[in-house]
């Protein structure tokens, strides 16, 4: 219900002079938001709610300057949907709604193993990544391109190489990328042969 007031009584109007507005930063970086509250007499005094309860701004990281909130290290559990309240004598308004979304850099749940394995076996290097969105991965041969018809990336983002040869022998690095980062992690393949030991670009180790 509307408060009512007389002349002489405090004011507060209904509408913000400034609404604050959607942020969006990766885990680490800071946010910020900003509102204007509506006019007011006395002049209203600015708090935020976070999905509708009041903002801890005992949090070392948060500062409340005005009407602009300051989040200096951004965690995934700050996104949400904040609002701007300004309050006086005769009452509170709250701003329209402001999502801040915190999205994260790819990183690695299961980084792919060296590998040592004989001429014509299969060789599997496993990878795993997460991130918000959610990261595409790739795979490549560092010092060439992956062997053509003989190789697989299987849904879990596995690199299955068939037949092995020598000339598959290298450094294999699987690529984890979203909007807000990359990140690699490379693994070895090494070649034996069936009988004579360890192949080493054109040379053998017995």
């Amino acid at each position: 219900m509307e408060m009512r007031y007389q002349e002489g009584e405090g004011v507060l109007r209904d509408d913000f002079r400034q609404n604050p507005s959607d942020v969006m930063v990766a885990v680490g970086e800071p946010a910020v938001m900003e509102c204007q509250p509506p006019r007011g007499h006395p002049e209203p005094t600015i708090s935020w709610k976070k999905d509708g309860s009041p903002l801890d701004d005992k949090d070392e990281r948060i500062t409340i300057r005005g009407g602009k909130l300051m989040i200096t290290y951004t965690r995934k559990s700050d996104a949400g949907k904040y609002v701007c309240v300004g309050t006086n004598m005769v009452g509170e308004r709250e701003s329209e709604v402001a999502e801040l979304t915190v999205l994260e850099r790819p990183s690695f749940v299961k980084r792919p193993s060296n590998l040592a394995v004989t001429v014509d076996d299969s060789a599997e290097f496993k990878c795993e990544a997460r991130g918000d969105p959610v990261p595409t991965v790739r795979w490549r041969k560092d010092d060439g391109e992956l062997p053509k018809s003989r190789y697989e990336i299987r849904d879990d983002h596995t690199l299955k190489i068939r037949k092995v040869m020598a000339g598959d022998m290298g450094s294999y690095t699987c690529v984890a990328e979203n909007m807000v980062g990359k990140a690699e992690a490379s693994a070895t393949l090494t070649v034996q042969g069936r009988h004579w030991g360890i192949l080493c670009c054109g040379c053998f180790i017995i």
